[in-house]
């Protein structure tokens, strides 16, 4: 029962950031190799609150792990790309 619990959160949190599409781009623009946050910045067509916030999201939510000045995919946020 604790597995189906799991997984009933773990799709609802795959749901909410597939429906928002600048964490759809944050996303994207990581991708598997990973970016810094500057070199996001410059890519994306976002303001830094939209940045900031919904990188924060995707960070407590467990889709982004910042590791040696990069920000990386989780094994979720990896799940996330490729539905996307």
């Amino acid at each position: 029962m604790a597995e189906k619990i799991r997984d009933r959160e773990h799709h609802e949190r795959l749901f909410k950031a597939s429906m928002s599409p600048a964490r759809r781009e944050i996303v994207s623009a990581i991708g598997i190799h990973g970016k810094t946050l500057e070199e996001l910045r410059k890519e994306l067509n976002l303001s830094d609150f939209q940045l900031k916030f919904n990188l924060d999201w995707l960070i407590k939510e467990g889709f982004v792990k910042e590791e040696s000045g990069k920000l990386k995919l989780t094994e979720d946020g990896i799940e996330l790309l490729e539905a996307g």
